[in-house]
């Protein structure tokens, strides 16, 4: 897969949710939008959330962080993410006034496990506030 130049997080890899050193040489983040439908899945490790672009019927902007790829360490993200998610490549709203940036995101590629929770705005920082449930932390 060719390295990209803007990588998009959206739950537990946004900036403030987590302390992940594996983030070390990303670049510079700015809030911005994906569509798609998102969904919180339950661990015992806490909460963490599931990118789904083909859920017509939750569909919403996805809430997240752009950032500049920079010299960020992609095999680490891609082996904590696992085998649930594909990072590819979605059109993202917000990096440029009224652009649209092309970036990679982990999508979520299989069936949603038993006690997923649909996310209706979109935005698992938010959810995770109003809920008072834990994010995933390792």
């Amino acid at each position: 897969m060719t390295r990209p130049d803007h990588v998009f997080f959206y739950g537990v890899l946004r900036e403030g949710v987590g302390d992940w050193p594996f983030l070390a040489g990303l670049g510079l983040g700015a809030p911005a939008t994906v569509d798609g439908a998102l969904f919180a899945i339950p661990d015992d490790g806490g909460w963490y959330p599931a990118l789904v672009l083909t859920q017509a019927r939750y569909a919403t902007a996805i809430h997240g962080t752009l950032h500049e790829a920079g010299s960020v360490d992609l095999a680490a993200i891609d082996a904590f993410e696992g085998q649930d998610y594909a990072r590819q490549e979605v059109a993202v709203d917000g990096w440029e006034a009224g652009g649209e940036t092309r970036a990679q995101a982990y999508i979520w590629t299989g069936d949603l496990p038993d006690g997923a929770e649909p996310i209706p705005l979109g935005d698992f920082v938010r959810w995770l506030e109003e809920t008072g449930r834990r994010a995933f932390a390792g």
